[in-house]
C-alpha cells in the first residue's frame, strides 16, 4: 500500500483513534497531527471526579502519546485556519508565535469536536470567567475547584451526564447545589420521565435541588454573579456551571464547502465527506441512526472511537464501515448508574414508531442472598413488529443489562427474541429471572398480536 500525507486536525478520542488506525493500516505514511491544546490528550470524561476529590489531580487526566517514536509529526498549540480542497492544502496557525504554515495533504481527518454550548441568556457571556463558567478542560477543574473553595452556592444549569456529576462533585465539596433543567426530568435525550424518578430521588437523598422544565433567565452581577433568576425565583449563586451541551464551530468547515447537514459535517458509512478524500469523526459529524435511518448526532466518546477508527482506516487507504450510533450511554449520579441505548420514548415515537414498553424492577441478587440491590429496566419496541428501539437501566448493573440490549440492537433482534436470550446466574451477581428478561417479557405481552 502506498505511503500517504495524512493530516488529523484533533487529538481528541476521535483523532486519537484515527491515528491508531492509519498507522496500522498503513505504517509507513507520514501522519501530520494539529491540535491548538499545549498538552496531548486529556480524558474529559473525568474532569468532574477531579473536582469531587475522586481523582486526586487533573495532570493524572492528560496522557503523552510516543509520537516520535511512532514516526508523527505533532504540532501542538497550532489551530486550523482555512482548508484549500483543490490543492489538498491547510493553513494553520501557530498559537506559540502568531504565524501560519501550510501543510499538504493526500487524506485529511477533521476531529476537531466541540466547545461547551452558553444560551444567550442575558448575564452569562458577559460574567463568563466571573463566577460563570464551563468544565472542559484540566484547567477549567482548577478554576472551578478554586472558585468553590470559599463560596457557598452553585447553579449546575444542565442535567445531561456532565451536570448532574458536576452537581454530584460540587455537594461533596462543601457546597449547597441546585441544578437547573429546561426540560421535565433528568437524562432528557436518554431516559423517560419515569425512569428518571430514581435520578430526582438519589438528588433529594444528597442535598441537592432539582428544578425541571425551568430555565435560567438571567445571570445577576457585575464583577462578579451574585443570583441566577430561574422561573421567577431568585436563587443565591456564587458560581454557575454551564452544562448546556456542546456545539462544534464549523465555520471553516463551511467555507471549504463540505457540507454541512442538521448535527454536523455529513458523513457516510465510511467516514468520508462529500468532498474526496476528507474524513470526519467525533463530535462535530452527523451519522447515520441505524434504527430509523436518518440524520443523528452522538457526541459521546465510545461513538468517537469508532468513527476514528473507520475514518483512520480508510484515509490511510483500508476499507471499513460504521453503520451509526445508537447513543449507548452511562453516568452515575452519586451511587446511582444511570444508562441507555437506543431510543427513549419521546425519539422513537418522533421517528414515527407505535412504541409499547415493558418496565421492570428488582434485585441485583435473589431476595434470599445479601446485598441486593435495587435495579429498574424498561426496554421499548415497536408495537406492530416487535422490532427493539431501546432500553434503560437505573442502579446498580445498570450498564451491564444495557450493554447486552446494545448487542442485540445492532444484531437486529425483536423484543421477543430479546427476552430468550439465555443470560449468566448465580446469585452472588444475579436473579434467575432476570430484570432485563422481565421486562421483555412485559412488553411481548402488549405487542399485537
Amino acid at each position: 500500500m502506498a505511503a500517504k500525507n495524512i493530516v488529523i486536525v484533533g487529538l481528541g478520542v476521535g483523532g486519537f483513534s484515527a491515528l491508531m488506525a492509519a498507522k496500522k493500516i498503513s505504517p509507513t505514511s507520514h501522519i501530520t497531527i494539529v491540535e491548538r491544546r499545549n498538552c496531548d490528550m486529556f480524558s474529559s470524561c473525568g474532569l468532574p471526579f477531579v473536582i469531587e476529590g475522586i481523582i486526586p489531580d487533573p495532570e493524572n487526566l492528560k496522557h503523552t502519546l510516543p509520537t516520535g517514536s511512532m514516526g508523527v509529526e505533532k504540532l501542538l498549540l497550532h489551530e486550523l485556519r482555512s482548508i484549500d480542497t483543490g490543492n489538498k492544502v491547510i493553513e494553520v496557525d501557530d498559537l506559540a508565535t502568531g504565524t501560519q504554515k501550510e501543510i499538504v495533504y493526500d487524506s485529511l481527518i477533521l476531529a476537531t469536536g466541540s466547545e461547551p454550548f452558553i444560551p444567550p441568556i442575558p448575564g452569562a457571556r458577559e460574567l463568563l470567567g466571573r463566577g460563570v463558567y464551563t468544565l472542559s478542560s484540566p484547567e477549567d477543574t482548577y478554576t472551578i475547584l478554586e472558585a468553590a473553595s470559599d463560596k457557598k452556592h452553585a447553579v449546575v444549569m444542565g442535567a445531561g451526564p456532565i451536570g448532574l456529576e458536576v452537581a454530584v462533585a460540587l455537594k461533596a465539596v462543601g457546597m449547597d447545589v441546585v441544578v437547573v433543567e429546561m426540560l421535565e426530568w433528568a437524562f432528557p435525550r436518554a431516559i423517560d420521565k419515569d425512569m428518571a424518578s430514581a435520578v430526582s430521588n438519589v438528588l433529594k437523598s444528597l442535598g441537592i435541588r432539582s428544578m425541571m422544565g425551568k430555565a435560567v433567565e438571567k445571570v445577576v452581577g457585575e464583577d462578579h454573579i451574585k443570583a441566577v433568576e430561574v422561573g421567577g425565583e431568585t436563587l443565591d449563586a456564587d458560581l454557575l456551571v454551564a452544562a448546556s451541551g456542546v456545539r462544534a464551530d464549523l465555520s471553516i468547515v463551511r467555507d471549504a464547502g463540505i457540507e454541512i447537514g442538521r448535527f454536523g459535517i455529513t458523513t457516510n458509512m465510511g467516514m468520508m465527506t462529500n468532498v474526496k478524500d476528507i474524513f470526519a469523526a467525533g463530535d462535530s459529524v452527523e451519522v447515520t441512526n441505524p434504527l430509523s435511518h436518518r440524520p443523528w448526532s452522538s457526541q459521546l466518546a465510545n461513538s468517537a472511537f469508532r468513527q476514528g477508527t473507520v475514518a483512520g482506516t480508510n484515509a490511510a487507504g483500508g476499507y471499513a464501515t460504521y453503520d451509526g450510533s445508537l447513543t449507548t450511554f452511562v453516568s452515575v449520579v452519586g451511587d446511582l448508574e444511570v444508562a441507555a441505548t437506543g431510543f427513549n420514548s419521546h425519539f422513537a415515537s418522533m421517528y414515527g414508531f407505535n412504541v409499547v414498553s415493558g418496565k421492570a424492577k428488582g434485585k441485583t441478587r435473589p431476595d434470599w442472598y445479601p446485598g441486593g440491590e435495587d435495579i429498574s429496566v424498561k426496554v421499548l419496541a415497536d408495537s406492530s413488529t416487535g422490532k427493539l428501539l431501546g432500553a434503560q437501566a437505573v442502579g446498580r448493573g445498570a450498564a451491564a443489562r444495557i450493554n447486552v440490549v446494545a448487542v442485540a440492537l445492532k444484531s437486529g433482534l425483536t423484543v421477543h427474541e430479546l427476552a430468550e436470550v439465555e443470560l449468566a446466574y448465580c446469585p452472588a451477581v444475579s436473579e434467575t429471572y432476570d430484570v432485563l428478561t422481565k421486562a421483555c417479557d412485559f412488553a411481548v405481552r402488549k405487542l399485537n398480536k
